[in-house]
């Protein structure tokens, strides 16, 4: 099957450099298309269906974030990946709590796409086997239902007659008799089921085992089962239908008793705090939202010590620092208060931790980076010892190399060898900087920042500079041709040589050897006249 993919970048090369990676890996599985910003795109969302859609986060006319939210508004909503560079993290994030499917950062390695691409057919390939289990007739209903479905969950504002009137469109005309609804995940998916066939379609059979038309079934917006079902009593049979399958393994959440439309929102949340619970306990089974709802508030967020274990990053005081964690993170704790407990220490975490040091080291931690996608939205972790274990590997990686960056700011005697290496080799055509960092033994990441912090400057200007001084003796103290004193100083061709020239001193290379006074050297004269002849 051939799908619709849009990419949206302002950048021609990106948008093209994708497709070229997506061609070779995936032969003939896309038509591709393209927009420049979020307002054109947007006009071709409305003008045809796509599957998939990867856009920029900033963009002119219309921004990413913009695009995307716009996009919850559509009757088909295609999956979404976005795309950013590092200056972009904090947007990025934001991008990632809207429920974008993937999120890759540029510039975009090729196993990256092919890995996010791999789980998007995945997705898309159980979804269309649900869908294969419905007739034509009733697949198009059963569209048309979950796509108001998603609509009432995605958009907060939404009440009063508005609400009502989506709720008919989605098949719950009359809710006036009372209504329970339950939330459904497989126990090991926690939230990211993606529609799983299996246990869509154990649920579809379950409901329409007695064909109790009051009974629906929808997904929600993170793909998770929702049914809405008159007697709570069957969600308990429900578990127990799909106990009988020894390979689900279920966690259901429900609400309280509701019996007025306009509560529908309001029973939805519910029954996801109450499955939110599974967090805690990983197992299996039901919690009731009346179960959980008396639970304290009047707690207090240990900020002092989530501030401190920040400070510590990279100051040698590891042990400190994991007991800390230990004290942030106590699971007695975490099971005595309602779960806003736990959710608002990992925003606090998020905020005063990892995203200050992002501020500073951000650019150069892209490894780092790509760990916080994951551990950043606390439930992407199916359970809380392994949030626990995610933020405890993402500190010990972030204070090694914060403490790598420090070493290297102090070790004066290693950049000096570094510069006169530099001095040496700066005329080599293929140098670079992974040369230096290897010679003076340092990571990659830790030198390049270290050399920035040290130089005032990053390595690429500062040998663009080098070569220019160089360059500049040449031309005022020297015979050579134009070409020679280019490959001399270590350009890789006399073309990048005087655009390289000209955008640092305003003339050209030839232009400054005149204005040098070299006439009145008559050898270099001649020289000079040949160059300009050639």
């Amino acid at each position: 099957m051939t799908r619709n993919l849009l990419i949206v970048d302002d950048e021609e090369n990106i948008r093209l450099g994708i497709r070229a990676m997506l061609e070779r890996e995936y032969p003939g599985m896309y038509r591709y298309f393209f927009a420049e910003d979020g307002e054109e795109a947007l006009q071709q969302l409305n003008q045809a269906a796509f599957d998939i859609m990867m856009t920029d986060i900033r963009m002119p006319v219309m921004d990413g974030i913009t695009l995307i939210g716009r996009v919850q508004q559509l009757e088909h909503r295609p999956v979404v990946v976005i795309i950013s560079g590092y200056d972009d993290f904090e947007y990025a994030k934001q991008a990632i709590r809207f429920g974008v499917r993937d999120y890759l950062l540029k510039p975009i390695v090729r196993s990256e796409l092919r890995g996010t691409f791999s789980r998007l057919e995945q997705a898309l390939k159980r979804e269309q086997d649900i869908n294969g289990m419905l007739s034509k007739a009733t697949q198009r209903e059963q569209d048309y239902r979950q796509n108001e479905m998603y609509y009432i969950l995605m958009n907060i504002e939404i009440a009063g007659p508005e609400l009502s009137e989506r709720l008919d469109r989605a098949g719950l005309e009359d809710l006036q008799a009372g209504y329970v609804i339950g939330l459904i995940q497989e126990a090991e998916a926690n939230g990211r089921t993606e529609g799983g066939g299996v246990l869509y379609s154990r649920i579809h059979e379950f409901l329409h085992t007695e064909a109790l038309a009051e009974e629906y079934h929808f997904l929600d917006k993170e793909g998770r089962s929702l049914v809405v079902i008159r007697d709570e009593q069957r969600l308990g049979k429900l578990l127990e239908y799909l106990g009988q399958d020894r390979l689900l393994a279920c966690q259901i959440g429900s609400s309280e008793r509701m019996d007025k439309a306009e509560q529908f929102k309001t029973a939805y949340a519910q029954a996801l705090k109450a499955l939110r619970y599974f967090f805690l306990k990983s197992s299996t089974g039901l919690i009731r939202y009346s179960q959980i709802k008396d639970k304290p508030r009047n707690f207090e967020i240990p900020t002092e010590e989530i501030v401190k274990i920040g400070n510590m990053l990279g100051t040698g005081r590891e042990q400190e620092m994991q007991a800390l964690l230990s004290q942030v993170l106590d699971y007695r704790k975490m099971l005595l208060y309602d779960i806003s407990y736990m959710e608002e220490i990992s925003t606090a975490i998020n905020e005063l931790i990892f995203d200050k040091a992002f501020n500073v080291y951000g650019k150069e931690a892209v490894e780092i980076i790509k760990v916080y996608r994951q551990i950043g939205y606390l439930y992407n972790s199916p359970h809380f010892q392994d949030y626990y274990h995610g933020v405890e590997n993402l500190l010990n990686r972030m204070n090694d190399f914060i403490k790598g960056i420090k070493s290297a700011h102090l070790n004066q005697r290693e950049m000096k060898a570094a510069l006169l290496f530099i001095e040496q080799n700066y005329n080599r055509s293929d140098f670079n900087l992974a040369m230096v960092s290897n010679h003076v033994s340092f990571n990659y990441s830790y030198f390049s920042s270290a050399f920035k912090e040290y130089m005032g400057m990053s390595f690429s200007q500062y040998i663009k500079k080098l070569r220019l001084v160089k360059a500049k003796e040449l031309l005022e103290n020297s015979a050579y041709k134009v070409y020679e004193v280019s490959a001399k100083v270590g350009f890789e061709n006399p073309k990048h040589f005087n655009k390289v020239f000209r955008e640092a001193e305003g003339i050209s290379p030839l232009e400054y050897r005149m204005a040098a006074g070299l006439k009145q050297n008559p050898t270099l004269l001649v020289k000079l006249k040949e160059d300009i002849q050639e």
